[in-house]
């Protein structure tokens, strides 16, 4: 049975999802074990992308897997020069 997830993406890497709202983030329905890398394929956002991944507040890994009901924010690597 599908769970909801909430996704929080980060400068760049909003132009993966349509419509993104930054304020409010993104809604998915995944199954449960589904993995932080699954979701990346799901939403079309290559992995190398993405050099942070939050789940609820704390440092997690791409083979983090979800239950339902959290809130994933996704950064991309900080660039400067």
């Amino acid at each position: 049975m599908p769970v909801p997830v909430k996704v929080f993406l980060s400068t760049t890497l909003r132009k993966h999802i349509p419509g993104y709202d930054p304020s409010g983030g993104a809604l998915f329905s995944v199954a449960r074990k589904t993995t932080i890398s699954d979701l990346c394929n799901l939403m079309k956002i290559p992995q190398d992308k993405i050099k942070i991944i939050m789940v609820n507040g704390r440092n997690a890994s791409f083979d983090f897997e979800l239950e339902g009901g959290e809130r994933i924010g996704l950064f991309p690597p900080v660039g400067g020069g």
